[in-house]
């Protein structure tokens, strides 16, 4: 039987090749299902996924201007950048602000219009909603040493903004600095860094 008596058999077989309406009901119905079962994982994915980008974008900023303080044997700050001027902003939380990377060529742990800015990555939530950045002090920096050690050992905290504090520290990270340059990501709820 060749193919073209088939298509004209099923042709005037009289069946239509679309759905029917209890079957397009039924399709919805189940695609309206799945969709319920998958938002809430949809959400956590959405949600973790910008967690691993704020803290990789933060950790790659440590380890980019550790380095080049070694290469440029100088000093390099990472700090918050005021939002109208080029200076450093001295306080807790970092994620409303971008934050930027400088050879600090004259020492006093500012950026001046002569010094060169090596890097700037965006604030992580410029309107303080949903995500989080805390440094453990207020007048924190990140200054690196020529040989490439950290002046002091900080730590931040990266987290999605929550009141339940099990849903913070499902989604929060906590960045440790060491005083030798390192860069290691703990759990949300460390409360502070061991010198490694």
């Amino acid at each position: 039987m060749s193919v073209e008596s088939s298509l004209a058999r099923s042709r005037s077989s009289g069946h239509a090749g679309g759905f029917t309406l209890v079957e397009l009901l039924v399709t919805i119905v189940v695609l309206g299902l799945l969709l319920t079962l998958a938002l809430p994982g949809m959400s956590d994915f959405l949600v973790g996924n910008r967690l691993s980008t704020n803290v990789n974008g933060f950790i790659g900023l440590v380890n980019y201007a550790r380095s080049e303080a070694i290469v440029r044997n100088q000093d390099v700050v990472i700090c918050p950048k005021n939002s109208t001027t080029i200076a450093c902003v001295s306080q807790t939380g970092w994620n409303t602000l971008d934050i930027q990377a400088f050879v600090d060529e004259n020492g006093n742990g500012d950026r001046d219009a002569t010094e060169v800015l090596l890097k700037t990555i965006a604030a992580v939530d410029p309107g303080d909603a949903q995500t989080g950045f805390d440094s453990s002090a207020a007048a924190s920096k990140v200054i690196f040493g020529s040989a490439g050690f950290a002046r002091t050992a900080l730590s931040f905290k990266i987290y999605a903004k929550s009141s339940d504090s099990a849903y913070q520290a499902r989604f929060g990270r906590t960045v440790c600095v060491s005083k030798a340059g390192r860069v290691r990501v703990a759990a949300y709820t460390v409360t502070s860094c061991p010198d490694f």
